[in-house]
């Protein structure tokens, strides 16, 4: 589990401890290596709230440095977790056009909505992979399914037509 990780975050790093803000301008990039195309630097770092773990520095841009944590069972390299979080714009843009299917304002993972927030959205994505089984659906890539969902006239008959069993769409 690759997650990105905020300024104000506290790490210990070769006895040194200091918010990811601090350690983000000190850090000394690598020029882009195998199987990561922008200067990076991967190493071992405390935290008080999650104990040991694998922090990826990477400058995106000229200007903009940034970190993501590795939460994985197993040590990641530096290639692994750039490769993982390079997907990251896909699956914000799955959610982002789940969210317009389903007319959702707010999916917000905080409070009594964590779970139903989490429910719709695996419920969703196992939506899309039994449209994906489907042979009219086989060729598109999930984005792909979900903008031509977001485009039909009425998603419930929609559904009846692709699932043959009547829904209701609260």
């Amino acid at each position: 589990m690759i997650i990105a990780g905020k300024g104000n975050y506290v790490f210990t790093i070769d006895d040194k401890k200091q918010d990811a803000l601090t350690w983000k301008k000190a850090r000394t990039l690598e020029s882009p290596t195998w199987g990561i195309d922008v200067p990076s630097c991967r190493l071992w770092g405390y935290s008080p709230t999650c104990g040991f773990l694998i922090l990826f520095f990477f400058r995106k841009s000229t200007t903009r440095s940034y970190y993501v944590m590795n939460f994985s069972q197993e040590s990641l390299r530096g290639a692994e977790i750039w490769h993982i979080w390079k997907q990251h714009h896909v699956v914000e843009c799955f959610w982002k056009i789940m969210k317009s299917i389903f007319q959702l304002r707010s999916m917000h993972l905080q409070g009594d909505g964590l779970y139903t927030a989490l429910l719709i959205k695996v419920v969703a994505y196992l939506l899309a992979l039994r449209l994906k089984a489907q042979r009219v659906f086989s060729k598109l890539t999930i984005t792909e399914i979900m903008r031509k969902l977001r485009r039909e006239e009425d998603l419930r008959d929609f559904l009846v037509t692709h699932f043959h069993a009547p829904f209701s769409i609260a």
